[in-house]
């Protein structure tokens, strides 16, 4: 029998393994890494479980296999959830033992990213990162995150969505990478 998680509005979900693998593959980590932290998390499922504990579980471990998409989930949390995951210092974090905080996650504005104005702000700032000592693999970590961000954003126009999309490719051209190629298109 699925079991139902709580998600952040209160409201039940049955929890759906596809789902949550594919939430970790877009954050960039191997499918197998995906696989093996939703069977982590569906071995220790109990009913009433909430989103932002699942989310807590899976940032841990993607933390450990797979940094740059654990990196990159945060950021992609940034830009199209307007969230920050607060932790080391910048709130409270007691990873292990009798208390348990976990990470601190706020809302630090609208969902969804709007404008292709948006993303060449996040360009400028991965450039940035960039040249204060940020690696490449992060960089393209967060670079797929960005994409991601774009092609799934319910407020930003289809015009606005290709713009961006070409802006990224542009981004990643300039860093002697290949542009992505869109499966589908953009819509």
């Amino acid at each position: 029998m699925p079991k139902k998680i709580v998600k952040s509005t209160g409201k039940l979900e049955e929890f759906d393994r596809n789902k949550l693998i594919k939430s970790i593959v877009d954050a960039g980590a191997p499918e197998e890494i995906a696989i093996e932290i939703a069977k982590e998390v569906e071995s220790k499922l109990q009913e009433g479980m909430t989103t932002s504990e699942i989310r807590r579980y899976v940032l841990a471990r993607l933390k450990e296999l797979a940094p740059q998409a654990y990196e990159a989930w945060t950021f992609y949390d940034r830009i199209t959830k307007g969230r920050i995951t607060f932790e080391d210092g910048k709130y409270i974090v007691v990873e292990k033992g009798h208390l348990y905080l976990g990470r601190e996650v706020k809302d630090i504005g609208p969902k969804g990213l709007s404008s292709s104005e948006e993303v060449e702000g996040i360009l400028h700032e991965l450039e940035e990162d960039l040249k204060y000592g940020v690696s490449k693999a992060t960089i393209n970590a967060r670079l797929y995150a960005l994409l991601m961000g774009v092609l799934k954003s319910k407020h930003m126009p289809k015009e606005e969505k290709e713009k961006s999309v070409q802006m990224i490719n542009d981004f990643r051209q300039k860093l002697g990478w290949k542009p992505y190629e869109l499966k589908k298109p953009v819509v």
